[in-house]
């Protein structure tokens, strides 16, 4: 499965990511459901006691919103990791895998006719390793964020969004073998932004790409369905 995976994350440009985007209208249907598959690449600085250590994620997972009110979305999202990581002799040259997990939480904040306030909270749980003969090595963090942003809606089917974003990071090295130890690593809380354009293609499907910065730094294309 790991190959398959490999495959379709090499389909898409490096800097590319399919993510869910944000919140869809009601449009009178309280109890909508969005499904996306998501292919991501982020890079993020993992901060050690004694080093910086420039790190690559990527996904292929599935999110999943559902409402649980007129101004509540609930969402589920998981699937398979892979990180590469420059200048650390543990895992130079080595892809690691494994698997991400997480939830949130968005709440539709105020609502007019040509603008909508939101705000989001999540969690997110990340565990990646590699095996050989000689040497073992595990990375596992979690990163809790919260987000604010705006919709508004443009000409047509456009929309436009954008806001402001507050995280960290947390985590532990785990080695066993020619080397073995338990580092810590961190990314210190912080705060960054984002700006996306979102365009409904049909009734129910959206396109669009999205920018971040902050806690970690991507650019987004995404494809979402709504049923």
């Amino acid at each position: 499965m790991k190959t398959g995976a490999v495959v379709l994350l090499l389909l898409f440009p490096p800097a590319l990511a399919v993510g869910a985007g944000p919140l869809t209208p009601d449009d009178g249907h309280p109890a909508s459901l969005d499904f996306s598959l998501r292919f991501a690449r982020n890079k993020v600085p993992l901060e050690y006691a004694n080093r910086s250590q420039d790190s690559t994620s990527r996904w292929l997972g599935v999110n999943l919103r559902e409402k649980a009110g007129r101004r509540v979305t609930l969402e589920f999202f998981g699937g398979y990791a892979f990180l590469t990581q420059t200048n650390n002799p543990l895992t130079a040259g080595v892809e690691l895998d494994g698997y991400h997990a997480g939830f949130a939480l968005h709440a539709l904040l105020a609502e007019g006719r040509r603008a909508s306030l939101y705000g989001s909270v999540e969690y997110i749980y990340q565990q990646v390793e590699h095996d050989s003969e000689t040497q073992t090595v595990e990375l596992e963090w979690v990163q809790p964020q919260a987000e604010i942003g705006v919709i508004v809606n443009l000409a047509g089917p456009w929309r436009s969004y954008g806001g402001g974003t507050y995280g960290k990071i947390d985590g532990e090295e785990r080695a066993s073998g020619s080397v073995s130890h338990t580092l810590s690593f961190e990314r210190g809380a912080r705060s960054g932004g984002f700006l996306g354009l979102d365009l409904n293609v049909e009734t129910d499907g959206y396109i669009g790409i999205e920018a971040r910065s902050g806690l970690v730094r991507s650019f987004e294309i995404y494809f979402k369905r709504r049923f």
